[in-house]
């Protein structure tokens, strides 16, 4: 199986045009595929609805988007009637497999002044792969402060370890009879005929951190090495696949500066995966695609194996 996060700066690639046909083929390999800034009727882009682009070149492949930044673009068309819109940004999922269930994280944001911050947020969802559920993350942390970004961590593993308490999309049955509010429940077939979603212990959280290995937001994802064991892999934590992965192909920085004057420290490692530890042994592969010329950022590939019991 195999999985790549690519955040795709709105389509706009290093030679400064903006080509969403590019992005779906340089991902097309594919199985699951999280994707950040993705966007709807922004000016720079033409007013164009980029997830259904993208989803138009992608037809064999299941999709969701979460608006995490959302705000008023529609117009009036002089008669008095008016084209709504919304001008949206945020993280999007293609997937070869049905997605079973998604929810939506929106991050905790400091309010600034001196600088331009922007609502960022994550899809949560299940994924019924042909190994069984999958729970995928797609996210994009804050660009501007580390302060911030513990924060959205924060948020971010409050909502996964909350999961398997608050279960699916739905939960429970009503084979009990007895009460009429619950055979009123029954008769109007709530549940759609479907057996209630089942959270996985399984679980990869990919996307755009905006921050470095070496840094407290980093260690508050993957847990403080510890003085004598390291690491350690807590159940309700996450492990770097880079470091775990049995092949590591090429160097992991993913997010050149362009123009190049834009960060004279350079390239520097932002995009991530990060999986569960039941899930450590499975990471076969993992590379950065240094070819793509989509975005500013180079797409993070992961190769798992299913075949391996986790």
């Amino acid at each position: 199986m195999k999985l790549v996060s690519y955040n795709i700066r709105f389509g706009l690639g290093t030679d400064q045009k903006i080509d969403l046909v590019r992005v779906a083929d340089i991902v097309k390999d594919a199985d699951i595929i999280p994707l950040q800034e993705v966007h709807r009727y922004w000016r720079r882009s033409g007013m164009t609805d980029q997830p259904e682009i993208i989803s138009s070149h992608m037809k064999e492949y299941h999709w969701l988007y979460f608006p995490a930044f959302d705000v008023d673009a529609s117009k009036s068309n002089g008669d008095g009637s008016l084209v709504n819109r919304r001008r949206q940004f945020g993280p999007m999922i293609l997937s070869r497999w049905p997605i079973r269930m998604a929810r939506y994280i929106l991050f905790p944001k400091l309010g600034t002044t001196d600088c331009y911050n922007m609502d960022t947020g994550a899809i949560e969802c299940i994924i019924e792969t042909p190994a069984g559920p999958l729970m995928v993350y797609s996210l994009h942390l804050s660009a501007v402060s580390g302060r911030n970004r513990l924060m959205q961590i924060d948020r971010l593993l409050e909502f996964y370890r909350g999961a398997p308490v608050s279960g699916g999309s739905w939960t429970g049955g009503f084979a009990t009879m007895e009460n009429p509010a619950r055979d009123l429940l029954t008769v109007q077939n709530w549940s759609n005929g479907e057996a209630a979603p089942v959270i996985p212990k399984e679980a990869v959280v990919m996307g755009d951190f905006n921050f470095v290995p070496d840094s407290e937001e980093y260690n508050r994802m993957v847990g403080t090495p510890d003085t004598w064991l390291g690491r350690i892999a807590h159940f309700d934590s996450f492990m770097d696949s880079w470091t775990i992965a049995k092949e590591r192909i090429g160097e992991r920085n993913s997010w050149y500066p362009d123009p190049p004057e834009r960060d004279p420290d350079g390239p520097a490692c932002l995009d991530y995966c990060f999986v569960s530890p039941f899930l450590s042994q499975n990471v076969e592969r993992v590379w950065v695609d240094h070819k793509a010329s989509g975005s500013d950022h180079r797409p993070y590939w992961v190769e798992l194996n299913t075949e391996r019991e986790p």
